[in-house]
């Protein structure tokens, strides 16, 4: 039951109401949401939303308003909305709840008004404006499993979206439908003029299967209207930056290896992180980098002979700084007196799961200064590259500076907004293993790399979370 409880919370906002406990019948709900979009991508809003079943629920939620008063129970929804608009990146201005229903037999209907800031969004990347709909749910049912429910879950979802009578619409979501033993999803997309109808319907049968709902979501999509005419503003979006400086010297009998982390944006995530290594404290939280980075290092049986690890404006402004000091044994060997070194131009970046769009800008760049030991030579040195997709790159250039001493300048750029075909196809122009060949005059051995170090990187920049 304290699942179903959970349920009720996560998807409507009912739960804090009535606290209510499902019967045997179907939880039936429908939501009807109509947008009149602006050409600032703000909306005036309604969410009406009408819920059938189970009759239990109902009832316990209808006393609850009534025992509460409407007002406070108003207010109590209202706050519940406003965060579940939040979390879509949408803000709602003078917003008001109303109840019908709740004094008489039947089902509830909640009504939501008010404008809702942010509902359309401007990108310079493609000039269009969009409007990104979570038409299957999938954020709230992730909340839950529902398999555990014991409980039918029929959801209906309309929305009525009215754009600005000059816009001109350029894609709306298609039509789409997947059934599972008795379940299904079902999508039916329409267009009058600049007015778009959409209505999803979610029937998850009692003892749906995780392999039934694994098959309903099989193949994730956006669900996107597309629309140009007036140029907009692209607004804020969150700038992911890190640089990292790499200072590598192979000796015969070992490696120096000093790192220099630099996370530079966005400022609210490095201040997150200050304070989650102040909290820990500083000497627990290098304990724990040590020991992270020292399991990867005996995985590959190298060995630690020195090391330290310090923070920096840590209690202070500035970027969050991590400085690491390595003195390491036994490196990968030989094989006919032939080092191979392993990087990864992408820097870890290949792969950013995105559904539609980049939710954010990415900047990381990496300088790696290697010097190996006089009588030393670099044989093989993979060549330059450079490539640009819509003002994204992804950018390698090696210096050399002796036989024995070569600088790999990388950078990663990558456009907020960038679609996400246009990224998969820029990075499969780009290898994800390039190998650096050279010699020692005797004894020694070898060296891992940019890839190996950004790969064990405590404070990731892998923070694409948003579906798009």
């Amino acid at each position: 039951m304290k699942k179903i409880a959970v349920f009720i919370v996560f998807l409507f906002g009912v739960g804090l109401l009535g606290g209510p406990v499902l019967a045997g019948d179907a939880y039936s709900e429908r939501v009807e949401t109509h947008y009149e979009i602006s050409w600032d991508g703000s909306a005036n809003m309604t969410i009406i939303t009408t819920l059938y079943g189970p009759g239990n629920m109902l009832n316990q939620t209808k006393e609850s308003i009534l025992k509460q008063g409407v007002e406070n129970a108003s207010q109590l929804y209202l706050k519940q909305e406003v965060q579940k608009l939040a979390q879509k990146g949408i803000n709602l201005e003078n917003g008001s709840v109303e109840f019908e229903g709740y004094n008489s037999t039947g089902p509830l209907k909640i009504i939501v008004r008010g404008k809702a800031l942010g509902v359309a969004k401007y990108y310079t990347y493609g000039k269009v404006w969009e409007i990104d709909l979570d038409l299957l749910r999938t954020a709230e049912l992730s909340q839950i499993n529902p398999t555990k429910l014991n409980q039918t879950l029929d959801l209906d979802n309309v929305y009525v979206i009215s754009l600005p009578t000059d816009a001109n619409v350029i894609t709306i979501p298609q039509n789409y439908s997947v059934t599972a033993g008795n379940s299904y999803v079902k999508i039916e997309a329409n267009r009058t003029g600049n007015k778009i109808f959409l209505e999803s319907h979610i029937y998850l049968a009692k003892g749906v299967t995780m392999d039934e709902i694994n098959k309903l979501y099989a193949n994730p999509r956006a669900f996107v209207i597309q629309y140009s005419g007036h140029k907009g503003s692209e607004g804020n979006y969150t700038v992911y930056k890190l640089r990292i400086t790499n200072n590598i010297t192979v000796g015969k009998e070992e490696t120096v290896m000093d790192t220099v982390d630099e996370y530079l944006e966005p400022q609210d995530y490095i201040n997150y992180l200050k304070f989650q290594l102040s909290y820990q404290g500083e000497q627990a939280a290098i304990q724990n980098l040590y020991r992270s980075y020292a399991k990867a290092f005996q995985s590959q049986g190298i060995g630690i002979k020195g090391w330290n690890i310090s923070f920096g404006n840590l209690q202070s402004k500035g970027p969050l700084i991590v400085k690491f000091h390595w003195v390491l044994t036994n490196y990968t060997k030989s094989s006919n007196g032939t080092y191979t070194y392993e990087y990864d131009p992408t820097l870890g970046l290949g792969n950013i799961p995105s559904l539609h769009r980049l939710s954010a800008e990415v900047d990381q760049e990496v300088t790696t200064h290697i010097t190996l030991p006089n009588g030393a030579k670099f044989t093989e040195i993979p060549n330059d590259i450079n490539v640009t997709v819509n003002g994204s790159s992804v950018i390698m250039k090696v210096e050399k500076l002796s036989d024995h001493e070569i600088i790999i300048h990388s950078r990663v750029f990558l456009r907020y907004g960038m679609y996400t075909n246009d990224y998969k196809n820029m990075m499969k122009e780009i290898p994800t293993k390039l190998e650096f060949r050279y010699t020692l005059s005797s004894g020694g051995s070898s060296i891992c790399g940019p890839a190996f170090i950004v790969g064990l990187a405590i404070l990731p920049l892998l923070f694409i979370r948003r579906r798009k």
